[in-house]
């Protein structure tokens, strides 16, 4: 039953030390303070310290941070971070909000940020779908260019016409089965 802290600064001009100070008034020594420089946009499985902690904590431990967030700016990430180690019964402390994850007011504070984050992602899908919709109006088709020309795709679907199998369009092509089947039975310039 270890307590872990992790403390985190966006850039190279700013200090941990503010949050490593409050970790250590609630008693966490020192050598148990893991401390990282990386933007809480990253996700926490591309922070190379907090995903070393993360697999090295054990259920029991606790992990503590001065702020929610240190842990991520994304409500998503940062949910699924405290939902993993909740799993494995690690507890998580947030010191400025009076959190404790373990707690029956910690798990209350779960179900607001799972809210926020549900909210979060729907906003996120709004504002792609408009995206889409915007640059469908105006003529671009979104995703992923062809790999192959219009005329390619055109003879893919006069070879599939013919009887012939994405295999056999594909090696005549020189491309991947996948992208022979998708040529042969899009839409594309059809009337």
């Amino acid at each position: 039953m270890t307590r872990y802290g992790y403390a985190r600064v966006s850039t190279t001009k700013q200090s941990t030390d503010s949050q490593t100070i409050d970790l250590q008034k609630e008693g966490i020594p020192s050598n148990l303070i893991i401390t990282e420089t990386l933007s809480g946009a990253t996700s926490w499985k591309q922070r190379p310290e907090l995903s070393r902690l993360v697999h090295r904590l054990k259920a029991g431990d606790t992990l503590t941070v001065a702020k929610l967030n240190r842990l991520g700016r994304n409500a998503v990430d940062v949910l699924s971070l405290i939902d993993i180690l909740k799993k494995r019964q690690i507890a998580v402390r947030i010191l400025n909000l009076g959190i404790d994850t373990s707690g029956a007011g910690g798990r209350l504070f779960l179900l607001l940020l799972a809210g926020f984050a549900e909210f979060e992602r729907n906003i996120i899908r709004e504002r792609i779908m408009a995206g889409l919709d915007v640059a469908r109006a105006k003529g671009k088709r979104p995703g992923r260019r062809s790999t192959l020309s219009p005329e390619k795709t055109a003879q893919a679907r006069a070879m599939k016409q013919r009887g012939l199998s994405s295999r056999e369009v594909s090696e005549l092509l020189q491309v991947s089965r996948m992208t022979a089947w998708r040529a042969m039975n899009s839409l594309e310039g059809v009337p």
